[in-house]
């Protein structure tokens, strides 16, 4: 498929993800999401913007979330904590923020100063 077109965040990944496995089709994926089988094929087409219930329809199929699938987690441990995330309630996804930023800045406290100077 050409890519010139599509400017959408989340239709740039399905495509990227359809080219990259051989046994994935639109038609195919489409139909595990529920859609109409030509639905994706039309929106990558039309570079048209799913909602996000279709969207999350469409990852359900691949196997993860809609999270998980736009995060940038490259790593299974990056991808484990975007789908744990995904998972928590609004307080605790608050919360594991606060402790996230806190572990965050004693990190950055605990590095010596100017150790690259010294080298």
């Amino acid at each position: 498929m050409n890519d010139d077109h599509i400017t959408e965040p989340f239709l740039l990944r399905l495509q990227d993800r359809i080219e990259s496995d051989q046994d994935l089709t639109a038609a195919g994926l489409a139909i595990k999401a529920g859609l109409d089988n030509s639905a994706i094929r039309s929106m990558l087409k039309n570079n048209a913007s799913p909602r996000v219930a279709t969207m999350r329809k469409i990852c359900a199929a691949l196997g993860t979330t809609l999270e998980e699938f736009m995060s940038n987690a490259q790593t299974s441990e990056e991808q484990e904590i975007v789908r744990l995330f995904a998972q928590l309630p609004e307080p605790l996804k608050q919360q594991l923020l606060g402790y996230g930023r806190g572990l965050a800045a004693a990190a950055d406290q605990s590095q010596p100063k100017g150790t690259e100077e010294n080298e």
